[in-house]
């Protein structure tokens, strides 16, 4: 006997059409859209042991890559290891909330830490937030500022985030920032909008991130150039210094110590400062 060619033309049809469906939905999921703007006045969490009344404040940025570090392995208790005694750490390569983790990573550090945390994403994804920056501290916030960057040529979403907090009895500026490095054009004018907004901050002020350029880029020489512009890494480390793409930059503050720290927790190294 043989089949109904009308209805199996049906049948392949609809399958057809519900295969364009879950295509056009799997797409649909996939799409990165920028965050906007943001503001608040308070971090999320609980500050276990302030440190507001030390003569020091310790400083840190750390590209997380996700927790992931460099033997392919996802763990935060490992990133979190790594962040003892800090006052306040720029995280970059930040993951959101996903189906099997109600938390995004600042606050799964935050919780370990007994810091309170600021997640800033930059890309949406399925209507979720799902990449971008935090911010972790033992300090009180005054206010934050998620500020997105412009981008032409590239895919990627990027931000920077400015948060003031107080350190016996002053407020310290803190601009976080990750660049993009998928587009030198992109790259160039996102660095130049996070140097114009740091240079232009009251001191004492703080730049930390992954800035995705070496000390031998014009703007960054440009910018170790200005009069009150201090790289705390480089003046402990002189000569010794590796090349670089994660900075700690401070006006308005003088280095007691700093260093890099490479454990293998990520595909970065931890770059840390002690200033005053």
């Amino acid at each position: 006997m043989f089949p109904d060619k009308p209805k199996t033309k049906r049948r392949l049809a609809y399958a057809a059409l519900i295969a364009v469906a879950i295509a056009a939905l799997l797409w649909h999921a996939s799409r990165r859209g920028a965050t906007g703007p943001a503001e608040g006045t308070e971090l999320a969490g609980q500050i276990e042991r302030p440190t507001t009344d030390r003569a020091t404040l310790r400083v840190a940025t750390f590209n997380i890559h996700s927790g992931k570090g460099s033997d392919g392995r996802r763990d935060l208790v490992r990133v979190a290891g790594c962040l003892q005694d800090l006052d306040l750490v720029g995280l970059c390569e930040v993951r959101g909330e996903a189906l099997w983790q109600p938390d995004d990573q600042a606050a799964q550090l935050g919780r370990t830490l007994g810091m309170a945390w600021l997640f800033a994403p930059a890309s949406l994804e399925s209507h979720h937030h799902q990449f971008g920056n935090g911010l972790l501290s033992r300090l009180p916030a005054t206010f934050w500022q998620r500020i997105p960057l412009a981008r032409r040529f590239h895919h990627s979403h990027r931000n920077m985030v400015l948060v003031g907090v107080e350190h016996r009895g002053r407020t310290v500026h803190v601009l976080l920032t990750h660049v993009t490095r998928g587009d030198d054009r992109d790259r160039s004018a996102q660095l130049r909008a996070a140097i114009a907004l740091f240079t232009a901050l009251a001191e004492p002020a703080i730049l930390l991130g992954d800035l995705n350029t070496t000390a031998d880029d014009p703007q960054i020489r440009g910018l170790l150039a200005r009069p009150g512009v201090v790289d705390p890494v480089g003046e402990v480390l002189g000569p010794k210094t590796p090349e670089r793409i994660d900075w700690i930059l401070v006006r308005g503050l003088r280095t007691v110590d700093a260093g890099i720290v490479d454990n293998g927790a990520s595909d970065h190294p931890m770059v840390w400062a002690e200033l005053e």
